[in-house]
């Protein structure tokens, strides 16, 4: 049998064998009729189960993935196949047999007992227990039986750990677990089997007071009603007779609401305060095909895009007309952008292997970076006109085993049985990473001692760090020794899990008091042996939105306030000094004009040109160009006109690293770090991991630097004089320590805005940040007066340096930090910008992204060239003005587990739907709430990991809720539903054991659910499929 289907110029060609059953799919151009690839599937014909998938690129073998079966029909083996190499990564299952069940290994016959994984240098095993017999209890009371024969009792890791079931329902839902730090988890369920509470245990077990408990409550339909929070706060969903969500609400009364049309797209959302005020607000068009047409600023500054035959986006306009062209290539990817197709038109293209991997970009200015994978998808060889070539390779579960940069440094990984990375070699030994997991550190006090699973120590060049958690898994206290000087972070949390208080290397307690729905609303700082000082308090929200004003301990008042698409309309302090600007925006969100609070007369006039770089900054009075700048396609600065001079900029033909600047030049390492600007006025050494090391000025040492296993410069030295330096979990400055590890300054945090800085071990200053995160203003509370100004209205890529002594007093006031994650240093005359240096003087970074292409198509530029309107906190990757995504804070996430992330996911999608363009991603909505791990628990490669971590989310995502479409035949159904099934297990377990270290409940109700999935499928085989068993 023979389908053919048409998607435009996609071409869909599905053969059949004589019992139907499908045995290729060809893929190909439907305009030329040319097959690009097939799909081949060899298939039991008797248990219709997969036995060979492989995949042919132009009759080429590019994949191979095989199966075998016992006689239940269960997987033995699923193998991964390189056809290049012949290398195979095999995964092995076992089951209970008969024999086993009569020497009372296991109950019945066909319960899963191991799983071994693919490597072969370790133990890569998982074993599955069960109950031998039912619960004694059972026959005295049944309605109580903790547990009958053949529910799963325990769950071993290949280092040993258990998760333990301790207790089911009648129903076979798991009452109470219990994790390999001993802590029990208690679940309650509704009538109807939906699950309704989820306790963590404290350690008084006479009283929930110390428990973590979240509620969930359900309309009759079974969508979710009601979230509530372990501390009190609550999320509520409304939803239409359809069943469609049309309403968010926070414990406070603010509300999302979302308009829907006839097949339930949001045409329109609304956010309003708890007295029904509009705060936020937009609007969409869809056509008839339900692809999203248009969407539209609070203002009706629409944003409209058009669409292929095949559906793809293939032209985008904005708002003042500019378009941009995307073309796609026979088999739906992105193959072409043109960007301002009537102006500048930077293109950029792409290819891809039949794997779908990307092997190809070619920037505007022509230059290739080209991508090579083997057999399994990995990323083997990456060449760069900016990074030259980088090698990799990977142990047979598909871990990073080494790689090799350009200069032929070659770093190795190692990997424990659980897959987490243990240790990373470098050439240089001394740069050595190693992470250590699960053992209590001596530094950690009783009840900060429940760190299996988690990272417990790490050590590098740079420092020796330890840490400890309580029983809920929160990080309590870390200690970071370098260089002999210890420095102690401690955290404590409210019963809701968030920060209550943060107790700083110098003993300082900074305090923070939240509202009923979990925000900050006071900031108390208790120096030691000192009185508690009030940094801020009255600090208000808006709706599921950014902070609307507060008040320093002073009475000093900061108001921030938003426009009704949440972009910055003012930030003003009226008291002397204080910060004090206005925000104009253009139809397509461009900030254009910098302008007193409240005072629509411009100050400082922003342009553009059409891809939304900055190109001039204007006197907003006059007009008069006060700094220019010119750009290539790709956004190599090519000119820059400061004050009355204007610099060229000059690159080579063959990369974007940037040669010279006014005639003055520059060099690089093969990889694509500066090393010298100006010959020997300024030169840079990097280690064997990358990192600066060292900076010179006319060939003398002005400074050293080291860095931890999170790329955090932790310490800097010159001679005997060090200085230390201490990060919070969210990557965020804490603090400077001088080489005796006393306190030289220390900065205090509202969520990401610097609010609060301490020197001189207690005094105490205020922040004033502005609408980026950037600290512009710095006031002596007691005097009253600005101590430190860095002006807004400077030069727009912070080359303008600030105002250390606005105060007139004579006594300059020394601030490093800059734009987000970035703090000056006049050592190396660039912004330590966390993975990165930064050079105000270029708007350029000194190194190529580590993250490549990923961070943006110019690997050095700073924010796309926006610096006014983008972030790069990390060094890494540009991150918008901050828009407020209208969702909620996350709870348990057991409950989006429970509820299969559909009842809600809807209203969390809604946020990426807003900042996507109105198509939701697919995401379900655990991908995201479930915490990440933080970067504390990331290793170096904690990118590349946290990309590879989301793909197989995404994969088992997709496998698991995609069921087979009907095709008529119950029996060809139910066969087909079960192989799903089957795969769907195999994925959740193999990423469970990888990401989780089967060590999440979630992920493990998850896969005891899916079990009982399949033997109710395996039952409707049997009835349906009666003839054939």
């Amino acid at each position: 049998m023979d389908k053919v289907s048409r998607a435009g110029s996609y071409l869909y060609d599905y053969d059949y064998d004589s019992n139907g059953i499908l045995i290729r799919k060809s893929e190909g151009s439907a305009d030329s009729g040319a097959v690009l690839r097939s799909s081949n599937y060899e298939v039991d014909l008797n248990s219709g189960l997969p036995l060979a998938y492989t995949l042919t690129e132009q009759g080429k073998l590019v994949q191979r993935q095989e199966w075998s079966y016992n006689a239940r029909g269960q997987t033995l083996t699923s193998a991964q196949i390189d056809p290049t190499s012949g290398a195979a990564r095999i995964t092995t299952h076992r089951y209970c047999e008969d024999a086993d069940v009569a020497a009372g290994a296991c109950p019945s016959a066909g319960l899963l007992l191991s799983s071994i994984g693919p490597r072969k240098d370790i133990a890569d095993s998982t074993t599955y227990s069960y109950y031998i017999s039912d619960d004694p209890g059972c026959e005295l009371v049944p309605a109580v039986c903790s547990y009958r024969k053949g529910d799963l009792w325990k769950i071993t890791d290949s280092l040993g750990r258990g998760t333990e079931y301790l207790a089911y329902d009648g129903a076979g839902h798991a009452l109470s677990t219990k994790d390999a730090n001993g802590v029990i988890t208690d679940y309650t369920y509704n009538p109807r089997g939906w699950l309704s509470a989820i306790k963590m245990r404290g350690t008084d077990a006479s009283s929930e007071a110390d428990d973590r408990i979240t509620l969930i409550d359900y309309w009759p339909t079974g969508l979710a009603k009601q979230v509530t929070q372990p501390d009190g706060r609550f999320t509520s969903f409304t939803y239409d007779a359809a069943h469609r969500l049309t309403d968010i609400t926070d414990s406070a009364g603010n509300t999302v609401h979302y308009t829907l049309d006839n097949v339930g797209k949001r045409i329109k959302e609304d956010t309003k305060d708890a007295s029904g005020a509009l705060k936020r607000t937009l609007s969409r068009i869809y056509n008839e095909l339900g692809q999203l047409k248009t969407q539209a600023t609070a203002a009706g500054d629409p944003t409209d895009l058009g669409y292929d035959a095949s559906g793809n986006a293939n032209a985008v306009i904005d708002a003042l007309g500019v378009a941009t062209q995307n073309n796609f290539d026979p088999l739906n990817r992105l193959s072409r952008t043109l960007q301002d197709i009537a102006g500048i038109k930077a293109e950029t293209k792409f290819e891809h292997d039949a794997l779908d991997n990307l092997t190809k970009v070619t920037d505007p200015k022509g230059l290739d970076t080209k991508y090579e994978y083997n057999g399994f998808g990995d990323l083997v060889k990456l060449t760069s006109p900016d990074t030259g070539v980088t090698a990799y390779t990977y142990d047979s579960a598909g871990n990073r085993a080494t790689q090799t940069d350009a200069r032929g440094n070659t770093s190795a990984y190692s990997y424990d049985a659980l897959n987490r990375i243990t240790k990373i070699s470098y050439p240089t030994s001394s740069l050595n990473v190693t992470y250590t997991y699960d053992a209590i550190q001596p530094v950690c006090a009783s009840g900060e001692t429940f760190g299996i699973g988690r990272l417990s120590k790490m050590q590098d060049g740079g420092a020796i760090t330890q840490y400890c958690y309580n029983r809920f898994g929160d990080l309590v206290r870390k200690v970071q020794t370098s260089n002999g000087k210890a420095l102690v972070l401690r955290y404590d949390y409210t019963i809701g899990g968030q920060l209550r208080r943060m107790t700083y290397p110098d003993a300082t307690v900074v305090d923070y008091v939240r509202n009923a729905q979990g925000l900050t609303i006071e900031l108390g700082v208790t120096p030691l042996g000192g009185s508690r000082q009030v940094l801020l308090s009255n600090a208000s929200y808006y709706p599921f939105g950014p902070a609307a004003n507060w008040t320093y301990g002073n009475g000093r008042v900061l108001e921030r306030r938003y426009d009704l698409d949440y972009r910055p309309q003012a930030i003003q302090d009226t008291r002397p000094g204080g910060l004090e600007v206005g925000f104009g925006f253009d139809p397509a969100g461009n900030l254009t004009v910098l302008t007193p609070a409240g005072n629509a007369t411009p100050e400082i006039g922003l342009g553009y040109d059409a891809l939304g770089r900055l190109t001039a900054l204007k006197d907003g009075g006059t007009g008069t160009l006060i700094d220019g700048y010119t750009y290539d396609a790709t956004g190599n600065r090519l000119t820059a006109k400061v004050g009355t001079a204007t610099q060229v900029y000059i690159y080579p033909a063959t990369s974007h690293r940037l040669s010279a600047v006014a005639g003055v030049t520059r060099t690089y390492d093969a990889a694509g770090n500066a090393t010298a600007i100006g010959g020997t006025a300024r030169q840079y050494t990097y280690d064997t991991t990358g990192r600066m090391t060292q900076a010179r000025r006319a060939g003398a040492v002005t400074m050293n630097y080291r860095y931890n296993g999170r790329g955090e410069q932790v310490r800097r030295f010159l001679g005997a004089t060090n200085t230390y330096t201490l990060y919070d979990e969210s990557g965020h400055w804490l603090g400077d320590y001088d080489t005796n590890g006393i306190a030289r300054q220390q900065a205090i945090w509202l969520d990401d805005l610097p609010v609060g800085l301490l020197t001189d071990a207690t005094k105490l200053h205020y922040i004033e940040p502005d609408h980026l995160g950037s600290p512009r203003v710095v006031i002596d509370p007691v005097r009253d007066v600005a101590v430190w100004n860095w002006s807004l209205k400077g030069e727009a890529f912070g080359n303008t340096a600030p105002d250390q002594d606005p105060d007139g007093d004579g006594a300059a006031f020394v601030f490093d930090m800059r734009f987000p994650g970035q703090r000056y240093d006049a050592a190396s005359g660039l912004n330590q910008n966390y993975f990165r240096d930064y050079d105000a003087a270029t708007g350029r970074y000194a190194q190529s992204d580590p993250i490549g292409l990923a961070g943006g198509m110019n690997s050095y530029a700073y924010v796309g060239s926006s610096p006014i309107q983008m972030t790069d906190p990390s060094g890494q990757i540009a991150v918008p003005m901050p828009i407020p995504l209208p969702g909620l804070p996350p709870p348990h996430p057991l409950v989006w587990a429970a509820l299969g992330g559909a009842a809600i996911g809807a209203g969390f999608n809604a946020g990426y739907e807003y900042l996507s363009g109105g198509s939701s991603p697919g995401t379900d909505l655990y991908d995201l709430t479930h915490p990440q791990a933080s970067v504390a628990n990331d290793s170096a490669s904690g990118v590349s990991d946290k990309a590879a971590q989301a793909t197989e989310r995404k994969e088992y995502s997709r496998v698991c809720k995609s069921p087979i479409p009907p095709s008529g035949d119950k029996c060809l159904d139910a066969k087909a539903n079960l192989a799903r099934l089957r795969q769907c297990l195999q994925l959740r377990e193999a990423y469970s054991k990888k990401w989780f270290g089967d060590q999440d409940p979630g992920h493990m109700i998850e896969i005891s659910n899916t079990r009982k999935a399949i033997l109710n499928q395996e039952m409707d085989v049997r009835i349906y499929c009666k003839d054939e068993c």
